[in-house]
């Protein structure tokens, strides 16, 4: 039997191969370096096929026709990929011009490049091209190009038109009050978006591509009346200078230019709605939009900006100091309060009253963990239910949330695993991190909340001072873009710590952010109500 086993290993081993780095195909994308189109369109018909790998790109379509122009036929040839560009748009105002107006009056004074450009090619975004490189690039973003022979110069015809997702409510920053639009995967479509709200001249979208292969299409906004030109000029540089293949996400493109890599706090803001990067623009901050994403990153960012919700912007002043009043407590029990329950219960038993305690003790009789080990059992266990709600279907998400919190804690108890209270411990702290309202920011939270637990077990309060000491170091001495994480409480800003923490009515926010050093630091005159002023 092993003779047999020995025998076909040896068989097998004829039929493997490897493919060694001299011997492997180029990949098929044009190289960089300029490489001028030549006036014979049979070696240009040649270097495409090789580039696009033709015939074996299903999805490439080639179409070779005659085109008359100035009394003469030339050979022609149009590239376009299936599926990302408009085929209405090609056969009305590209081939059918080419082919059937062999008619037009003949110029002499044109050259045929001019003739073709002027007479006979009808389309509105359409622009002469001498490199072929760049040509053949343009075809994977949903352009179409035309090489005609005798002539150094090729054509770009834009003729995008893949299907996308429709403009629709925003899935994570829901909102009661305020727009209901949020951002889609399309680059386009996402700064329309954005124009539309900032029916402005001096906003601003830069053309970034990023990856040195993939060259993922982004857009750098800003208001250059507004934006800080070192702010500008320091998040396009991080942009351009990122070595990298392929980059095919915004988040992606985040932890490429952020500076604390290893920070729990993000230091970016991620939104998906429109209204939001537009307060954002008018603040003075840059956002980026990429193409394939509908999350757009604003920058930079501080604490507080990550910890404030859009809807707070919606909100008569009176309700928004109470729900920021409420968010902020919600994101101290969120990392906290199973640390100080934990430091209570093992080491500082005084501060609890005796009836409590004798409650909590009662109750925990008998539990056979320690109250570690408890707390750890019933957070993971949240953090699985929590996890198996986001991935199944959407209709069994939430049954199987509220049911398999309900049966586990119930069967928990029951099976004397874990006590009452902390069964209280946990839901309180899982709820109040439901209303941290960064997806980010909640993670970092839910991160540092073992930590603290850790601590807690060790040393008590003391260590859990101590590694807020710590951590309170760490994000003082974080920049975000520049600007200092934690402004404009520290460094103190014009705001002040009270005008940040409860928020103003609107008609009293005269000056944008301190801490930007905007161009223009007032966004509105000092009597923005003028009925008030008789």
């Amino acid at each position: 039997m092993l003779r047999n086993f020995f025998f076909y290993r040896k068989k097998e081993r004829r039929y493997e191969f490897s493919l060694s780095p001299s011997t492997q195909k180029a990949p098929s994308a044009a190289p960089d370096g300029f490489k001028p189109v030549d006036t014979d369109i049979s070696k240009n018909l040649e270097y495409v096929k090789r580039v696009l790998s033709l015939p074996q790109n299903g999805d490439i379509i080639l179409r070779e026709f005659e085109v008359s122009a100035n009394g003469g036929a030339y050979r022609a040839f149009l590239i376009n990929a299936e599926g990302v560009s408009r085929t209405d748009s090609i056969n009305v105002s590209i081939l059918r011009p080419l082919m059937e107006l062999s008619h037009a009056k003949i110029d002499s004074k044109l050259t045929t490049l001019d003739f073709i450009y002027n007479r006979l090619l009808s389309h509105n975004q359409a622009r002469k091209e001498p490199d072929i490189n760049k040509l053949i690039e343009a075809v994977h973003f949903g352009n179409a190009i035309l090489m005609v022979d005798t002539l150094d110069t090729g054509f770009l015809i834009d003729v995008k038109g893949w299907e996308h997702r429709t403009v629709g409510e925003p899935k994570n920053e829901a909102v009661v009050q305020g727009p209901h639009e949020g951002f889609n995967e399309m680059l386009r479509s996402n700064t329309a978006l954005i124009r539309k709200t900032i029916n402005n001249s001096n906003l601003v979208m830069e053309n970034i591509p990023l990856g040195k292969t993939g060259k993922t299409a982004s857009a750098l906004c800003y208001l250059k009346n507004v934006a800080n030109d070192g702010l500008v000029d320091e998040v396009r540089r991080r942009m351009r200078e990122i070595d990298v293949e392929y980059l095919l996400s915004s988040l992606d493109l985040e932890q490429y230019i952020e500076e604390a890599s290893f920070l729990s706090l993000p230091q970016t803001i991620t939104t998906e709605r429109p209204d939001r990067a537009c307060r954002a623009l008018v603040e003075g901050r840059v956002v980026i939009v990429v193409n394939g994403s509908s999350h757009v990153l604003i920058l930079p960012a501080t604490v507080f900006d990550l910890a404030s919700s859009p809807e707070d912007e919606y909100l008569r002043f009176p309700y928004a100091i109470l729900v920021r009043v409420v968010r902020i407590a919600a994101m101290f029990i969120a990392m906290l309060f199973p640390a100080v329950f934990l430091a209570v219960t093992n080491f500082h038993q005084e501060l609890i009253l005796s009836d409590i305690l004798y409650a909590i003790a009662s109750s925990r009789m008998s539990v056979p963990f320690p109250a570690l080990v408890e707390l750890l059992l019933m957070e993971l266990s949240f953090e699985l239910i929590k996890e198996a709600g986001i991935r199944v279907p959407g209709p069994i998400g939430p049954a199987l949330g509220i049911v398999g919190g309900l049966i586990l804690g119930q069967a928990a108890v029951s099976a004397g695993i874990v006590s009452p209270i902390m069964i209280i411990v946990v839901a309180v702290t899982g709820i109040a991190s439901f209303a941290i309202p960064s997806y980010s920011l909640s993670f970092a939270f839910r991160f540092t909340r073992f930590l603290y637990l850790a601590v807690a077990a060790m040393a008590g309060f003391l260590g859990i001072f101590s590694l807020l000491f710590i951590q309170a170091l760490t994000v003082l001495n974080t920049k975000s873009f520049g600007v200092p994480f934690t402004s404009p409480v520290a460094p103190r800003g014009k705001e002040g710590i009270m005008r940040l923490l409860f928020t103003a009515p609107v008609w009293k926010g005269d000056t944008r952010p301190s801490y930007l050093d905007q161009k223009d630091r007032e966004e509105r005159g000092k009597w923005s109500r003028k009925w008030m002023k008789k």
